[in-house]
């Protein structure tokens, strides 16, 4: 993809700009003293493109901005993005200032959202609802749209990573990132494409969909396994009965003979003997009630006279005090009490032995009952020889009743084998998947020995900078995503020492993975690489302000000689993507080195951006603030 950043712009709080161009198909070097900003150029940059956080530092930089900018041109169309300076809790900015023409104004306002700014920025990244995360990690879900942010993890080394033992790509202390460029490798350096991500995509469907299916033809298998086994011990049953024919032997005609059953149950008829039986213990059930009843009314009523008769004998004291009134003193109340208790003595008698409240005679009833009774008992009587033939009969019909419970029950049972010709089309689909996964596959291991081709280049290019690695070979660990070195016809990777060989390491990689991308015309990485400070190992780091910095002047002879080789490297790199592939690349170096490294060299390819940072001059010139 072509990508170029023709401008870094930084809008002040005082109403002043400040403005870096960059050059096209250079080395681009912006070098000086330590503390000036350099190294906060590549953090502005990643910023600007939706960074969630970053590392601008608040003095200096951020206190005295408003907004933070790049000038970029992208497939031939120049944008300017502009995004707000981050506020006091160090939040990022939510504002963004875009133009489609390149413009950049003086006074800024938000004229677009982060989602929309996205949206027409991916379009240049060749990005698409097609380009998703192949498959999931513990941040990022499968099947999700890939960020242009992953992309950018090709083009840059911070001065974290540029010389470390292990780690090839930046962010490598966040996990989402990590995920992400394990997961976008392929697709970034064309070992990969959309159309193999789709195919993967639906592998990973159809295998899923493959695992319900042998999970439901399972499930189906042990219901019918289940179902079959019921249904032929009905069959045995049905038979034992004379119920459906005893010479047909075919499963499938036999639950049709059932089911047929079923159907014709209501016109089936018992035999007149069952019939007469059930009459009978229907009348005998129904005089057995009714003399319960009767049996239960006459014990009640007869324990209501008992309690009568005592109510009469607790009465009979008034008898004797009425008879013996005269010799008791005479009094009207007395009188009155007397008069009301053998009045009511009276009644009790009456109660007694009066007739029944009711017009049947009890006793009777219950004699004409137990004679009926009686009768039908002798009936009954008369049927004990057949009574196993009555219970044959009886279960006849509860087995019936059983046979139609269990066909609705079973009625949607369906065979496994249903299943069989759906599993048989999803395996032939996958197979053929596979097949072209599988060619994809083989193209994979010849890409990557390509890029160890590129990278054995730039080794070579080198010389004798690695010292007593100078003729080993590189080998790329596709599963960590760093590389090793191996000496000629030894099985294993050597362990490299020295901070030197480790960023040449670094540099070499980079540029061969560069050219790889650019040889396979994949769409998504940017033409761009951005180094900060590739002369640590021998400068020291100045921005961290280690014990062991060192001056320019106290560099020995060696170390200037294999930082300049270093760019003749990069100078290299430019021309051969311009005349080998005819392709466009920009390479931004932050550097503390003179100028001289590369004039004295004659590095047409390599210029200085600005002037260099001292003397006042930095990020944040003195003189805008």
């Amino acid at each position: 993809m072509k990508f170029i950043i023709k401008e870094l712009v930084l809008w002040l709080k005082n109403g002043n700009k400040r403005t870096i161009k960059f050059e096209a198909n250079k080395v681009n070097v912006i070098t000086g003293d330590s503390g000036t900003g350099k190294s906060v150029i590549l953090e502005i940059i990643d910023y600007c493109f939706f960074g969630s956080k970053s590392r601008i530092p608040d003095e200096k930089i951020n206190d005295n901005i408003l907004w933070y900018g790049i000038k970029f041109e992208v497939n031939d169309k120049v944008f300017t993005i502009a995004r707000g300076a981050l506020n006091i809790n160090r939040y990022a900015s939510k504002q963004y200032y875009f133009s489609a023409v390149g413009d950049v104004p003086d006074i800024l306002r938000m004229n677009i959202g982060e989602n929309e700014l996205k949206s027409i920025i991916e379009r240049e990244f060749s990005i698409d609802s097609n380009v998703v995360v192949p498959y999931g990690g513990k941040k990022i879900k499968s099947g999700s749209k890939i960020s242009l942010r992953y992309f950018f993890l090709f083009n840059t080394q911070s001065g974290d990573t540029i010389d470390h033992t292990e780690v090839f790509f930046d962010k490598s202390n966040d996990v989402k990132y990590v995920e992400a460029l394990h997961r976008v490798f392929d697709l970034a350096t064309g070992i990969d494409n959309v159309k193999n991500i789709l195919i993967k995509e639906k592998i990973e469907n159809l295998e899923k969909e493959l695992v319900r299916f042998e999970k439901k033809k399972l499930a189906l298998q042990n219901r019918f396994n289940i179902y079959e086994k019921e249904m032929r011990n009905l069959i045995k049953k049905a038979k034992e009965f004379e119920l459906i024919p005893i010479e047909i032997n075919n499963f499938e005609s036999d639950i049709l003979n059932l089911e047929k059953i079923i159907i014709e149950i209501k016109d089936l008829k018992s035999s007149e003997n069952l019939k007469t039986f059930n009459t009978l213990q229907d009348e005998k059930r129904t005089i057995q009630r009714e003399l319960r009843n009767l049996e239960k009314f006459k014990d009640q009523y007869k324990k209501y006279e008992e309690l009568e008769k005592e109510n009469l004998e607790s009465l009979k004291p008034v008898e004797f005090i009425k008879s013996n009134y005269s010799l008791i003193i005479k009094h009207p109340e007395i009188e009155d009490i007397i008069n009301i208790l053998n009045n009511e003595m009276r009644d009790i008698k009456k109660e007694i032995t009066a007739k029944k409240p009711f017009d049947i005679n009890v006793e009777d009833e219950i004699k004409e009952l137990k004679i009926k009774l009686k009768g039908v008992m002798s009936k009954l009587e008369d049927y004990p020889l057949h009574e196993e033939n009555f219970a044959t009969e009886i279960q006849k019909y509860i087995f019936m009743g059983e046979i139609k419970t269990k066909l609705e029950f079973y009625r949607n049972v369906d065979s496994p084998d249903f299943e069989e010709e759906k599993i048989q089309q999803t395996q032939i689909e996958l197979k053929s998947l596979k097949e072209k996964l599988g060619k994809q596959s083989l193209e994979k291991e010849l890409v990557i020995n390509l890029l160890e081709e590129f990278i054995g280049n730039y080794l070579r290019e080198s010389g004798e900078v690695f010292g007593i690695y100078q003729d080993y070979l590189p080998v790329f660990n596709y599963k960590e995503k760093n590389l090793h070195l191996k000496k000629p016809g030894a099985l294993v990777s050597s362990i490299v020492g020295s901070s030197s060989n480790h960023m040449f390491m670094h540099l070499c990689f980079m540029l061969g993975l560069h050219e790889l991308i650019i040889f396979n015309k994949a769409p998504f990485v940017p033409s761009l690489l951005i180094l900060d400070q590739p002369s640590r190992p021998y400068y020291g780091d100045k921005e961290k302000k280690q014990e062991n910095t060192k001056d320019w002047m106290e560099i020995p002879a060696d170390d200037k000689s294999k930082i300049t080789t270093a760019f003749k490297l990069l100078n290299t790199f430019i021309s051969k993507m311009n005349i080998n592939y005819e392709a466009d690349f920009q390479i931004i170096v932050l550097e503390h080195i003179p100028s001289t490294i590369w004039t004295e060299a004659g590095l047409e390819n390599v210029v200085l951006v600005d002037r260099e940072f001292e003397n006042g001059n930095a990020l944040i010139p003195e003189w805008l603030i």
